[in-house]
């Protein structure tokens, strides 16, 4: 009578150590598997490794000389520091160039400032005016430094538009 064999279909008096193609497959699978996991929860663990303050801008930047600045009237975009330098008559404002709602970068448009993620809108002040921005765009203190340039300092805000402006000496 032929010997039974057991629900892994292999006898346990065998000499053979080959394994199926079946099995050898699913032990790939579940090795990819676990090295994959391993690798995203490694890669991520990483990241609490540097400092943010690494990859965050310092809070006062320069702007320029007032006679850079103050050169001609208008709105001018700075991509690094994601705000809006406005001047007119000798004076300057800097905005913020982030929305509110989830932190892309705003556009200047006719009106105001528009949002391309998911449709803020703001009019010329930074008030909200639609959209899902819970909060207006805020206006950055700036103050001329003892080298004679004028500097931001994004950790001081209002959001009075008046207040925001700044005359330089030159």
């Amino acid at each position: 009578m032929p010997k039974l064999r057991n629900s892994l279909n292999v006898d346990a008096n065998d000499k053979d150590p080959r394994i199926s193609r079946r099995s050898f497959l699913a032990m790939i699978g579940v090795g990819a598997c676990l090295i994959g996991t391993g690798g995203f929860f490694g890669a991520s663990l990483l990241g609490f490794l540097y400092p943010n303050a690494m990859k965050v801008p310092p809070s006062v930047f320069s702007i320029g000389r007032p006679e850079e600045v103050l050169s001609q009237d208008g709105k001018v975009f700075n991509s690094k520091q994601k705000v809006f330098i406005e001047t007119q008559g000798g004076k300057v404002r800097v905005q913020t160039a982030v929305c509110t709602h989830l932190g892309c970068t705003v556009n200047a448009v006719e009106t105001g400032y528009s949002c391309p993620c998911h449709g803020s809108t703001y009019d010329r002040y930074g008030r909200n005016t639609g959209g899902p921005a819970p909060n207006p765009l805020v206006y950055y203190h700036v103050y001329q430094g003892a080298s004679g340039e004028i500097l931001v300092d994004k950790s001081k805000t209002t959001l009075d538009w008046n207040e925001a402006w700044f005359k330089p000496t030159a």
